[in-house]
């Protein structure tokens, strides 16, 4: 079934105003699991295939060292605006988080495709084993791949570890990874270095972390968090004016003083957007418990009335004073598509819950989502699921949906973070090149320029 949105896919490099830019192949991309997983084992190590011993003597011998002071120039000293660190005790703890921001990288053979980075969020000295969080984009393949899959973590003094993925999340795009390592990796505690929901403030100063394949470099930007809801992705995810490049998607957004925002994921204009760490403290608590999560799906986003532009809010013919929530976009092929809603149509109840505001709504389906996950079978909850759309056709009236229950691995959710999203590029060993593609993928697989 092929889960992209309707329409056109674009890909494009945000880097390429570095580069000559041309024409290239970018072939129709999918995600590959759970159809297709890695079928290499993390315990053997860069031995066990032609491919990845390729790998490993590629990158290793560019592994980072202090002797790259002697190359510095006078603008590498310059004062960065990504730190905002005043206070001693601040800078120590936010350079104490830096050794657990890794980068990750999916290979096809030896042609590394997708630049992700990650965080580790766990060290088992028992089984010498580390989990690594990251974004779900790393799973993305061509249709027709036929040659081996392999992620790999690099860490920041350059060493690489197989990683095998373990957790994946299509709702929320994210993926943990299992790496072996006979060293101890630091990892970040993400439930004592969260951010609270609460704490979670429009216009608070923020910075960005992510690692680059390559050469392991940090790269970090500072900029303030939006509670705003971005064009792409599930509901949950926020905004902010940090500049980040496309291999950072699945690195932390964090405060000066070292604690977790959320991970980080890229848009088509070059701004980070967190997921808040405490709705993926809730996900993969429920992972860990019942090694599945099920979620209701009706088929359409939500986005508050109040966050819509102020020419688009005043086509609706409500009160200024009070709260609405808006259908912002219906999927093809699903339920509340077959049922006639459409973008623009209000979500008037949820389970007979009046409903105000998008966060309420969404906390609705999780509360929903952990009920249906422990139960184990959805078939034994007595109470369906519904929610009441009122149609903007008064032909229509209100629209009853009953909600589906799906598990994240679902490629339907794959629709709320487009293929454009991602970073196809041509970085072959031996090959530092990005390049603009410069056309688009119609839904019939054919290229158009531009």
């Amino acid at each position: 079934m092929d889960m992209m949105l309707e329409g056109t896919s674009v890909y494009s490099n945000p880097m390429s105003s570095h580069y000559v830019s041309y024409p290239m192949h970018i072939p129709p991309l999918h995600h590959r699991f759970p159809e297709k997983s890695g079928t290499y084992s993390i315990d053997a190590g860069f031995d066990q295939s032609p491919d990845l011993k390729k790998i490993y003597d590629h990158y290793t011998k560019g592994k980072p060292s202090v002797r790259v002071v002697s190359q510095l120039s006078p603008k590498d000293f310059a004062s960065s605006t990504a730190k905002p660190v005043t206070v001693l005790k601040k800078k120590v703890e936010y350079f104490q988080l830096l050794p657990s921001v890794v980068s990750v990288s999916s290979f096809y053979g030896v042609d590394r495709k997708i630049d992700c980075s990650g965080l580790v969020i766990e060290w088992d000295a028992t089984k010498n084993e580390a989990v690594i969080l990251t974004s779900a984009k790393l799973l993305l393949s061509p249709v027709r791949e036929t040659r081996e899959n392999y992620i790999i973590v690099r860490l920041a003094d350059g060493t690489l570890l197989l990683g095998k993925e373990d957790y994946v999340d299509y709702h929320h795009n994210l993926l943990t990874l299992r790496v072996k390592s006979t060293m101890e990796i630091k990892a970040v505690d993400l439930k004592s270095k969260q951010v609270d929901w609460d704490d979670l403030v429009d216009g608070m100063k923020v910075i960005t972390l992510g690692r680059m394949f390559p050469f392991c470099s940090l790269f970090d930007h500072g900029g303030e968090l939006l509670l705003q809801y971005p064009y792409f992705g599930c509901g949950e995810l926020l905004r902010s004016s940090c500049h980040v490049h496309p291999e950072t998607e699945g690195g932390p957004l964090i405060t000066d003083d070292g604690f977790v925002v959320g991970i980080n994921f890229v848009d088509n204009y070059g701004f980070g957007n967190p997921l808040p760490t405490p709705v993926i403290l809730a996900s993969l608590d429920l992972w860990k418990s019942y090694r599945t999560i099920v979620r209701p799906w009706f088929g359409f986003s939500v986005v508050d009335l109040h966050q819509l532009p102020l020419a688009a809010w005043e086509r609706f013919d409500v009160s200024p004073t009070d709260s609405y929530v808006v259908v912002k976009e219906v999927y093809k092929g699903s339920i509340a598509y077959g049922k006639g809603v459409c973008p623009g149509d209000l979500v008037t109840t949820c389970n007979g819950i009046a409903i105000h505001s998008a966060k309420q709504y969404l906390q609705l389906l999780l509360d929903r989502s952990s009920m249906v996950t422990a139960s184990g079978d959805s078939s034994m909850i007595d109470q369906s699921f519904k929610v009441v759309i009122q149609s903007n056709d008064r032909h229509i009236g209100e629209i009853s949906i009953e909600a589906e229950n799906v598990a994240v691995v679902d490629k339907r959710f794959c629709e709320w973070w487009p293929c454009s999203e991602a970073e196809w590029a041509s970085n072959k060993i031996g090959s530092q090149r990005n390049v603009n593609p410069n056309f688009i993928i119609t839904a019939e697989g054919e290229k158009k320029y531009f």
